[in-house]
């Protein structure tokens, strides 16, 4: 069975290897997305990033293509959006009650402009996050598939 909305993401390959994770020890979910334009066209990666403690991590990934000008307060905000959105499906659909979410943005650089306001977003969700340079699902994961 596969959600639409997520690709290629097939939603019982996702639950197998949660539930293999989840034999007793404890595990962290985080999730992140980056993106990347380039010839016109602005490439979301979103990751979902299942953290054993202790024995190592494996995630999974969608990817969002676009064929549209995005400033960089718009574009971070669809970020957070399907960061969001990838919470959302994974609370729903695979009970999974406490992402972390990772916000590609940090005090440095032009993302500290539009900071307060994607934070706001994601503590008004009812999400923990993490912001740069600690947002490896996002700095890391989603951008080696943005490129």
């Amino acid at each position: 069975m596969k959600n639409p909305t997520y690709g290629n993401v097939d939603i019982e390959a996702v639950r197998e290897i949660i539930q293999d994770f989840n034999d007793g020890n404890p595990s962290k979910i985080y999730i992140g997305t980056d993106s990347d334009a380039r010839d016109g066209v602005v490439t979301f990666a979103t990751a979902l990033v299942v953290y054993k403690i202790g024995i190592g991590a494996t995630y999974f990934y969608t990817l969002k293509r676009e064929r549209k000008h995005y400033d960089i307060f718009s574009r971070l905000f669809e970020e957070t959006y399907l960061s969001l959105e990838m919470a959302s499906f994974a609370k729903e659909m695979l009970q999974l009650y406490h992402p972390e979410i990772h916000i590609d943005v940090g005090y440095n650089g032009a993302s500290r402009d539009v900071l307060s306001s994607v934070v706001g977003y994601v503590k008004g969700m009812g999400y923990s996050y993490k912001l740069k340079p600690w947002a490896f699902a996002a700095t890391k994961v989603a951008h080696r598939h943005t490129k």
